[in-house]
């Protein structure tokens, strides 16, 4: 008994695996030929197009939203921004110390500049690499950009936010400059 219930469960596999592979000797297959398609593109429509997402209905470029990282309008925050650009490109570091949040820089690499007198010393002494100025130089102020953490001068090379001064007092401060970062 035991035999015959091991030979059909046996018979019944193999017919079952004959079964699911099927019969593929009268398979075929048809083979299509891919169809080239061309594809053109009006770039100038397309800048044209963009454009006018980005004005608004007076002709005018939309203004950036600053209040995802701050209170003050759009008149200070881009002011602010200036005063950055002109005080670092005339390597005023007096004006660019006092509108630094302490401490910026890091121990380990050698650059913690725990106050103003710290990074006017670390800016004197050390100096920052030249590309910064160019890079700088050639920036503009339309290209200002912000999020939560703050706004960003010179692809990320600057940054800064409100930070509180003491516990009711925000004001805009330098947490990032030229390789030097907010500890």
């Amino acid at each position: 008994m035991k035999n015959r219930f091991i030979t059909m469960c046996l018979i019944g596999s193999v017919s079952m695996a004959f079964i699911a592979c099927g019969n593929q000797k009268g398979d075929t297959v048809e083979e299509t030929a891919p169809v080239a398609v061309e594809e053109t593109v009006d770039e100038g429509a397309l800048i044209e197009n963009l454009n006018e997402e980005v004005e608004s209905e007076d002709n005018q470029p939309e203004e950036v939203d600053y209040e995802v990282f701050t209170s003050k309008g759009s008149e200070a925050v881009e002011e602010y921004a200036k005063e950055i650009k002109d005080a670092a490109l005339d390597e005023d570091w007096d004006t660019i110390g006092d509108m630094i949040a302490y401490p910026i820089g890091s121990k380990e690499d050698g650059t913690l500049c725990e106050n103003k007198e710290d990074f006017i010393d670390y800016a004197t002494n050390v100096g920052f690499d030249q590309s910064y100025y160019d890079s700088l130089e050639e920036w503009s102020l339309e290209d200002l950009w912000a999020n939560y953490q703050g706004a960003m001068l010179d692809n990320g090379n600057i940054w800064f936010a409100d930070v509180y001064v003491d516990d009711t007092n925000c004001q805009l401060k330098i947490i990032s400059f030229w390789g030097l970062h907010n500890s």
